[in-house]
């Protein structure tokens, strides 16, 4: 039976629509369309059971595959989902006679993820995008943290009063205009999964990079602007940037590394045969 693929239209951006059109829902749930990722078996009262593979997108951390199982195991007629975290993949037990394929993708996005059939060609084209995306994201991180850090470098090594009040002024604004870029653009994924662990009454990963971030940012701009305020005068700018470079330099090099992975587990897959044929009682 053919395969189709499953496209779902996002700004690059912004957190994923969490409902399909009904072009794509009726595209999902056509028995033929789930073919190739899907497996049908007969329970015990006779009723068809379906196990279908999905394809994650936005996964950082073990985190984030639990609360991607706590979303699928709430659809009504899901009987249990398994995601692993490493290679972004997500296998589904379901009843057909209480929900739709469709009803799990929306049950993913509606967690702040991507989900896609596991042998959809967009499945592809998103890691791939995803990739880019988190190059740039390491790209301008890198760059402005090299001018914060020497627009920081004289406080560092001058004495106290060799450089003008004006002049550090000027050196601690130019550094919170260099920050901007990085928090607005370069550490929004830290933001967006604060916000999605948040939504789901859950501690992730990001909910303590994201605040860390956010009071910094906030403390070192009070301190920029009003130096006699309650923050002082110290800024932590070079900190922050360096921070968020080193994060997602290690969130690339994860991804670049499981793509790998997943090429190689998908690659496996396409060699077995779709099908065997027992001979013999014993197996032979």
């Amino acid at each position: 039976m053919p395969a189709t693929t499953l496209t779902l239209a996002a700004p690059a951006l912004a957190l994923p629509p969490t409902e399909l059109s009904g072009r794509q829902r009726v595209a999902l749930d056509d028995d033929t369309a789930l073919a190739a990722c899907t497996t049908w078996q007969e329970a015990a009262d006779g009723r068809r059971e379906a196990r279908t593979r999905l394809v994650l997108q936005g996964l950082h951390c073990a985190a984030c595959a639990g609360l991607i199982e706590a979303a699928l195991e709430r659809v009504d007629g899901v009987r249990a989902a398994r995601v692993n975290g490493a290679s972004e993949r997500a296998e589904v037990d379901w009843d057909p006679a209480r929900t739709r394929a469709s009803a799990l993708i929306e049950a993913v996005q509606r967690a702040g993820y991507q989900a896609y059939l596991a042998d959809a060609e967009d499945a592809l084209r998103a890691r791939q995008a995803e990739s880019r995306q988190a190059l740039w994201r390491l790209f301008v991180a890198a760059f402005c943290m090299m001018q914060v850090m020497m627009a920081a470098a004289p406080g560092y090594f001058a004495a106290p009063g060799d450089i003008a009040p004006d002049l550090a002024a000027l050196l601690r604004w130019s550094a919170w205009v260099l920050t901007l870029p990085v928090l607005l653009f370069s550490a929004r994924p830290f933001f967006s999964g604060a916000w999605q662990s948040l939504r789901q009454w859950r501690i992730g990963m990001d909910v303590p990079v994201a605040l860390g971030i956010a009071v910094t940012f906030v403390a070192s701009s009070a301190a920029s602007f009003d130096p006699g305020g309650i923050f002082g005068h110290e800024v932590y700018f070079d900190s922050l940037t360096m921070f968020v470079c080193f994060l997602l330099a290690g969130r690339w090099l994860e991804a670049r590394s499981r793509e790998r992975s997943t090429r190689s587990l998908d690659a496996l897959l396409r060699r077995l045969p779709d099908s065997v044929e027992r001979l013999a009682a014993d197996g032979s």
